[in-house]
């Protein structure tokens, strides 16, 4: 108990002085301040960083819940002032924070321990407009565990932690889609990755999954794969094939077939490719670098530092 009131009283002395600290974020490497964005926006980072790094490492569920109530508020704060959109804030660790290839968009995403070993994901979406909208992701996957056949909206999202964008966009009737590759801790037993689209309405109302996966098991809005903790398994586009390429998993023991915390990966590797308007599967693909390298668009999310799991 005393703990938790210690931790209370870190954190509420950290967001009434933060801003007396001093940003080394706010410094060149030779020393010199960079006044290319509003302070304002250095100072929320510092408290951001810190929140974020209880938000990981509190000693409880509660404390880490607690902290990342505070990261919440104070993000939103900080994405509402002036030049948010293109700030780095690189001093944040365990947050992605990818660009659409359009730069229309700035995706936050990331996760959060709960009871048992399982996570809870967390995320908003920035708008490159003026005034700039913060649009907040909410984690609904308990409820949706396993469904590949449905169509969210932010409201209701099939959370994941993105690591990835694809550079190219792709439109299909009109509609832009956005794909993007996110990773799940899920479970202390196994381990997600998955494919997911991302799009927006009219109304500028952000949804997630469309019918656009051909796969051997018919159309699917999504595709994840799941795997046993404590292996690791390939999920992510490869720029130089210009494929998303993913492990051909199988179960360790015959008899865990369809389970995937017993899933490992067998070398192979399969494959999704964009042809007439869809992701298609291809299996058992050669992931060999060609000969000829074709040119691909300019990732806006290169220089981003982020890791991929």
């Amino acid at each position: 108990m005393l703990v938790k009131v210690h931790m209370r009283i870190f954190l509420l002395t950290l967001l009434l002085c933060g801003s007396s600290l001093i940003s080394l974020e706010a410094q060149t490497p030779d020393g010199v301040m960079d006044r290319s964005f509003d302070q304002e926006l250095y100072d929320e980072q510092i408290r951001l960083t810190e929140l974020m790094y209880w938000a990981q490492y509190g000693d409880s569920t509660f404390d880490r819940n607690d902290a990342n109530y505070l990261f919440i508020r104070g993000l939103v704060r900080s994405l509402r002032i002036d030049g948010a959109f293109d700030f780095p804030f690189d001093s944040l660790r365990f947050i992605s924070k990818l660009y659409t290839p359009d730069r229309k968009y700035r995706i936050f995403t990331w996760q959060v321990k709960q009871e048992m070993g399982t996570m809870r994901h967390f995320g908003c979406i920035l708008t490159n407009e003026k005034p700039a909208r913060v649009i907040p992701l909410l984690d609904r996957s308990d409820e949706f565990l396993g469904r590949d056949d449905t169509t969210f909206n932010h409201k209701s999202w099939y959370g994941a932690a993105y690591f990835q964008v694809v550079p190219e966009i792709k439109k299909v009737k009109g509609v832009t889609y956005y794909t993007l590759i996110g990773y799940d801790q899920h479970e202390p037993f196994s381990r997600r990755k998955m494919i997911e689209l991302l799009w927006f309405d009219k109304q500028g109302v952000a949804h997630f999954g469309a019918p656009l996966f051909q796969t051997p098991k018919g159309t699917k809005h999504r595709y994840y794969i799941e795997y046993a903790a404590d292996v690791t398994a390939q999920l992510r586009y490869e720029a130089s094939i210009q494929r998303i390429v993913f492990d051909n998993l199988v179960p360790r023991h015959a008899e865990n077939t369809g389970y995937g915390y017993d899933d490992v990966p067998d070398g192979s590797f399969n494959a999704f490719v964009w042809k007439k308007s869809k992701w298609m599967y291809q299996d058992n693909v050669d992931v060999r670098m060609p000969e000829q390298t074709p040119k691909v668009k300019a990732d806006p999310n290169k220089k981003s530092g982020l890791q991929k799991p």
